[in-house]
C-alpha cells in the first residue's frame, strides 16, 4: 500500500504510517569470528562500541526520517576495521572509534566537516 503522497505505507498493530525513504543509510561491521581464525573480526576490535555509538547518537540527533543504523557481517577490509559504509554515498571508512561517530554522522547529515582522514584507503580492495 502506498499513501497519497507515494510512500510506503506500513502497519504496526492496528497503527498505518507513512515509511520514510531511507536516505541514508550507516552500515556498521560487527562480525566476530571464531578464536585462532587467520583474519581478525570487527566486533572484538570495537565494531560493537562502534554500532552502540552509532545508535546514541541517532538517538541524541532525535531520530531524524531516513536515516538507519545496521549492525552488519563482514565487510571484507578485515586488516582495516571497525569498517563502516554509507549509502547511498558508498563511502568507505576504516578503523572507525566511538569518537569518530559524531564526525562522520555530521558529514553525511548535515554536510558539515570532513572525515577524510577516517577513509578505507583507495589501495584497499572489496572483492
Amino acid at each position: 500500500m502506498v499513501s497519497a503522497t507515494g510512500l510506503k505505507m506500513v502497519q504496526c498493530g492496528l497503527i498505518m504510517f507513512e515509511e520514510p525513504r531511507i536516505t541514508h543509510h550507516f552500515f556498521v561491521c560487527t562480525n566476530e569470528r571464531p578464536d585462532g581464525h587467520p583474519l581478525p573480526s570487527c566486533g572484538p576490535r570495537g565494531g560493537a562500541a562502534v554500532f552502540a555509538a552509532f545508535t546514541r547518537e541517532l538517538a541524541r540527533r532525535g531520530y531524524p526520517p531516513g536515516v538507519k543504523i545496521t549492525a552488519s557481517g563482514c565487510l571484507t577490509p578485515c586488516n582495516y576495521g571497525p569498517n563502516v559504509v554509507v549509502y547511498p554515498e558508498g563511502v568507505w571508512y576504516a578503523k572507525i572509534t566511538p569518537a569518530d561517530v559524531p564526525a562522520l554522522m555530521a558529514v553525511h547529515l548535515d554536510g558539515v566537516g570532513t572525515a577524510g582522514h577516517l577513509l578505507l584507503p583507495e589501495t584497499v580492495q572489496l572483492t
